[in-house]
């Protein structure tokens, strides 16, 4: 009895780090995804000679909108992938890698830094991809801070529904 319980925390055990790496990887990919996809979409709209201005004007608004999703994504995948990494913990906490150094080089860098870089750099390629839609391609006549108020609402819509105020889960 006591080695089929073993033995199901090893295969448990096995089965979490491998998740973890698969979910670290797909972490890992989502930054290169985001500079592939808006750098195509800001060569389509910016060189493309016979494309309207208002193909344009979506082109960068959807570039920056796919990056507001990946700064989502990324955050999400590095939720998930920190409750397995408690779990490989709680298997054997005396052989478990936290990632923090007795002697860190740079101390202030903790858990979401690497992630929290990415996403930063994502976001500033959002706002250029909306500043660059709204300065060059605005296709509505000269309303244009219609088309700045709305994406500030945007904006802080999608903000507060990413980092707002966490909602308790009902118990069962």
């Amino acid at each position: 009895m006591q080695n089929e319980i073993l033995e199901r925390e090893k295969v448990c055990y096995e089965q979490n780090f491998e998740q973890a790496r698969s979910l670290n990887i797909q972490m890992n990919r989502v930054p290169v995804l985001a500079m592939t996809l808006t750098g195509g979409l800001w060569f389509a709209a910016g060189i493309t000679e016979n494309l309207h201005c208002v193909m344009r004007f979506g082109l960068l608004v959807f570039a920056g909108c796919c990056n507001l999703a990946l700064i989502a994504a990324a955050l999400r995948i590095r939720d998930v992938f920190r409750s397995y990494l408690e779990k490989l913990r709680e298997f054997h906490p005396d052989s478990f890698v936290d990632g923090k150094p007795r002697q860190a080089r740079v101390p202030r860098l903790k858990d979401y830094s690497m992630i929290g870089i990415y996403c930063a750099l994502m976001g500033f390629g959002s706002l250029l991809s909306f500043g660059g839609a709204l300065a060059f391609y605005w296709p509505f006549g000269s309303g244009v801070w219609i088309g700045v108020v709305c994406s500030v609402v945007i904006f802080g819509v999608w903000s507060y529904t990413l980092f707002g105020p966490k909602k308790k889960d009902k118990e069962v």
